[in-house]
C-alpha cells in the first residue's frame, strides 16, 4: 500500500492516514463488489455501512487501493504498460489534493467515481482519460480532462493516437468507437469569457458540440474549488475566475455541452 501511495505520488500526510485506515479495516474485508459495473452502488452503500464512521473518507479510499493493487494484474493482461497503470490509478492523489484545494484538508469523496479505474472501465493515457461506456448500446469511449492536463495540441494528439492503438488491440469491440465527451469545457459560454487563443477553445475546436441547456452547475467546482462559497465569495486568481465571476453576477447562465470527437483531432 505505502509503495503504491508513493508511485502515484500521495502526499505524506495523506499516505499516512491511508496507512493507518487500512490497518484498522479487516484484512479479509471483502471489497470485489467496487470492481464490478453492475454492484457499484449498492457495494458502496454496503461498505459504508460495514466501514462505519469515515468523516474524511480515508477508510473508504483504503479500500479503493486494495482494488488498485489487485487491478495491476489485470492491466498488465489488457497490454498496458506500468506508466499507463501509475497513471491511471494517480486519480486517487490527485482527488486528494483538490480536496485540500477546496476545503483546507486532505480527504477523499470521489470513491463514486473511482470505482470506475478499479473496474478496468477508465485509462489515463498521456494526456487525457478514456471510459469503456455504451450509448444506445453501441461501443463509446467517453474522454475525460484531467484537471492536471495542460492543453497542447502536441500532448493531446500523442495521447489520442497511443489511446486508439492500446483500446483497439485491448477491446477489439472499442476499436474504432466514437470519442464522446461531456464536460463544461465544450461549453460555448467560454467562447465569451476566454481570448480566441486559448488553449481552452483549440481544445473545443475538435469536437462537434451540442449546447446543453440542463441548468447543471458542476463547472463551479472545477473553476472556483468549492461550490459551497456564497457567489461574492468566489475567488478571483484568474483571468478565467474573475470573468466567469462577473457574468454570473450578472444574471447570466454558463451553457453545458457535449461533443463528439472530429475525425483527425488535435491537429
Amino acid at each position: 500500500m505505502r509503495a503504491l501511495c508513493e508511485a502515484i505520488h500521495m502526499p505524506e500526510e495523506a499516505t499516512k492516514r491511508v496507512l493507518e485506515a487500512d490497518r484498522s479495516i479487516p484484512h479479509d474485508l471483502d471489497v470485489t463488489a467496487l470492481t464490478r459495473e453492475e454492484d457499484w452502488a449498492e457495494g458502496r452503500k454496503a461498505l459504508k455501512q460495514q466501514l462505519g464512521e469515515d468523516p474524511l473518507g480515508f477508510r473508504e479510499l483504503a479500500c479503493m487501493l486494495r482494488c488498485a493493487l489487485a487491478a495491476r494484474e489485470t492491466f498488465g493482461k489488457l497490454g498496458f504498460s506500468e506508466s499507463v497503470y501509475y497513471d491511471t490509478m494517480a486519480c486517487f492523489s490527485r482527488f486528494v489534493g483538490e480536496h485540500m484545494e477546496s476545503y483546507g484538508t486532505y480527504g477523499f469523496d470521489r470513491g463514486f467515481w473511482t470505482v470506475r479505474q478499479v473496474s478496468c472501465k477508465i485509462f489515463r493515457i498521456g494526456a487525457l482519460e478514456y471510459e469503456l461506456i455504451r450509448i444506445e448500446g453501441k461501443p463509446v469511449i467517453s474522454l475525460h480532462i484531467p484537471t492536471d492536463v495542460v492543453f497542447h495540441t502536441g500532448e493531446l494528439r500523442s495521447s489520442y493516437m497511443e489511446a486508439r492503438t492500446l483500446l483497439n488491440r485491448a477491446f477489439p469491440e472499442y476499436a474504432g468507437a466514437p470519442m464522446y465527451c461531456h464536460s463544461w469545457l465544450l461549453s460555448p459560454t467560454l467562447r465569451e469569457l476566454l481570448p480566441e487563443t486559448s488553449n481552452i477553445l483549440r481544445f473545443q475546436r475538435s469536437f462537434h458540440i451540442t449546447p446543453l441547456e440542463n441548468g447543471s452547475t458542476g463547472y463551479l467546482q472545477w473553476v472556483f474549488k468549492n461550490p459551497n462559497l456564497p457567489l461574492e465569495d468566489y475567488p478571483e486568481d484568474t483571468s478565467l475566475q474573475r470573468k466567469l465571476k462577473a457574468f454570473l453576477r450578472a444574471g447570466k447562465t454558463f451553457t453545458d455541452a457535449k461533443g463528439y470527437l472530429v475525425e483527425a483531432p488535435f491537429l
